[in-house]
């Protein structure tokens, strides 16, 4: 009998759920509303396995892997989640009395690096760091195979890691300097809105200055520049800590592709110790799935 596993990502407005095989297939992918409501939230979740597993009486269902956007202690415990309005609430629990099977609980971005050690980018490796980055940079650290999670669920916030670039921009997080104000999506289009042609533009997103630093603006270039080079002096500062053996970039401005991995690589380089410089850069490869396949490797890629 074939054995499977769910993969849930929680989100703020749907929740993605895919059942995937222990080979890694994936077999099935459903997305549906978040309630705002736990219980109704669960019982959902629960109904929808259930559904899946008819689909496929010959396999075992070895458990579900739960990602969610807050921290996670002890692979059960969420102790806030703002997007969620939850608080020291007990997912796996919640889940696993309503499912019948082991249930497992990470958050979401550390989820998401665990499902492209094991399936995406960083295959075959053990030792891989993600940056997601968006509208913010979030990311996560896997060591040994395992996620880096510390101990409150806070391990793997690679975005709010001071840099020098911006000191006095304001981050989400309430701190200034963090990578994410100057790195991100925001970050870059706050950049940009200093110059022509962008500062008349009504609407600026990071893909307009990227095409126009493609097409020879110099001030887009010397954005996209300061933002390559707050990611790679980031990158550095966590290499020289878990010396990762492949650093990944996800998420919508990675869409640049070699764009922003060489420039990213260059500063990178520049900055970290030759015993931990031997990094692979490469894009992340399993986009919006990362985090089922990464719920389905808290109990496959043991």
């Amino acid at each position: 009998m074939k054995e499977v596993c769910f993969g849930v990502d929680i989100g703020g407005t749907t929740v993605k759920l895919g059942l995937v095989s222990r080979e890694g297939e994936l077999l099935d992918k459903r997305e549906f509303p978040t309630f705002r409501d736990v219980s109704a939230t669960f019982d959902d979740i629960a109904r929808h396995m259930r559904l899946v597993m008819e689909s496929f009486p010959d396999c075992k269902c070895v458990g579900a892997g739960v990602g969610v956007p807050g921290p996670v202690v002890d692979q059960s415990v969420v102790p806030i989640c703002v997007n969620l309005g939850w608080n020291d609430l007990n997912v796996a629990q919640e889940l696993a009395s309503r499912a019948n099977v082991p249930v497992r609980v990470a958050n979401d971005a550390n989820l998401a690096a665990l499902g492209e050690c094991w399936q995406g980018g960083g295959k075959g490796c053990r030792n891989l760091v993600l940056f997601t980055v968006g509208t913010g940079v979030g990311g996560g650290i896997i060591c040994d195979g395992r996620i880096v999670a510390g101990a409150t669920g806070g391990g793997g916030e690679v975005g709010h890691i001071t840099v020098p670039f911006h000191p006095d921009w304001q981050c989400g997080c309430g701190r200034k300097g963090c990578l994410e104000a100057t790195a991100s999506a925001t970050g870059i289009i706050r950049a940009a809105k200093a110059f022509s042609p962008f500062k008349e533009m009504e609407k600026v997103t990071a893909k307009d200055v990227y095409d126009a630093a493609a097409a020879g603006d110099e001030n887009a270039q010397a954005v996209v520049k300061e933002a390559a080079d707050a990611l790679g002096y980031g990158a550095a500062i966590v290499a020289c800590v878990v010396n990762p053996e492949v650093i990944l970039l996800g998420g919508g401005v990675s869409a640049a592709g070699r764009a922003l991995l060489d420039p990213v690589e260059a500063s990178f380089q520049a900055n970290v110790m030759n015993a931990c410089s031997k990094v692979r850069f490469a894009q992340a490869q399993l986009g919006n799935n990362a985090g089922i396949f990464g719920g389905a490797a808290l109990f496959f890629s043991e």
